[in-house]
């Protein structure tokens, strides 16, 4: 999966390792840990989710307990908003040793708003 995103989005941070790149990793500080917290984690873009035997109030209490002094929203700029643009590509990857073939097809499917989100999934 990472070669197919790196393949077809590799202008955008999608295209980029999962784990990161080595380089960028190790240049991680705790200013910049600091920073995407404060621009991510914030009560309006959080979701609390509860399942199971659990009581309703139990739950409020426990939030309300845990996240309170979480502020509501920031006042700091939502950093790679950009959408990514899905470039067709074909790639292929062989491996002599390989026991087993393996084949990936991708699309740039449509979104659950478009109106051949329905038609596309029959394909």
């Amino acid at each position: 999966m990472e070669n197919v995103h790196f393949n077809i989005y590799r202008e955008h941070m999608m295209g980029q390792p999962v784990l990161g790149d080595l380089d960028n990793v190790k240049a991680i500080s705790q200013d910049h840990l600091l920073d995407f917290y404060n621009r991510n984690y914030f009560g309006k873009n959080m979701v609390i989710v509860a399942t199971g035997n659990v009581r309703h109030q139990d739950v409020v209490d426990m939030v309300e307990k845990s996240f309170s002094k979480i502020p509501q929203t920031t006042h700091l700029e939502r950093l790679s908003t950009e959408r990514p643009i899905y470039i067709p590509a074909l790639q292929f990857m062989r491996d002599d040793e390989m026991v087993n073939s393996n084949v990936g097809i991708f699309f740039d499917a449509p979104s659950w708003h478009d109106q051949d989100y329905y038609g596309f999934l029959v394909f």
